[in-house]
């Protein structure tokens, strides 16, 4: 009889082993979907900061090309006034 009980632990015992066996093998494969997701996440963080980044300088350069344009305009109309002065 205690022969009989011990088989019918151990196969209850092999069965939660097998049970924790198959629950692991799901689970490592959810976690390699979630580290693909992650990548692809990462690519997207990635690919905005070059998006982020280019229009920082673009931003800046056209604040340069307005700042230089203005400049020009003043120089342009302060050699028109020289000019104007001049002639009298």
């Amino acid at each position: 009889m205690a022969q009989a009980d011990f088989n019918a632990k151990l196969d209850r015992v092999l069965g939660k082993v097998d049970a924790i066996m198959a629950s692991q093998t799901e689970h490592s494969g959810q976690l390699s979907d979630l580290s693909e997701r992650v990548a692809k996440v990462e690519q997207g963080v990635t690919a905005t900061k070059d998006v982020v980044e280019a229009w920082t300088t673009a931003k800046t350069s056209m604040r340069f090309v307005k700042w230089l344009a203005g400049f020009v305009a003043a120089l342009t109309g302060l050699v028109a006034a020289t000019k104007g002065l001049l002639q009298r």
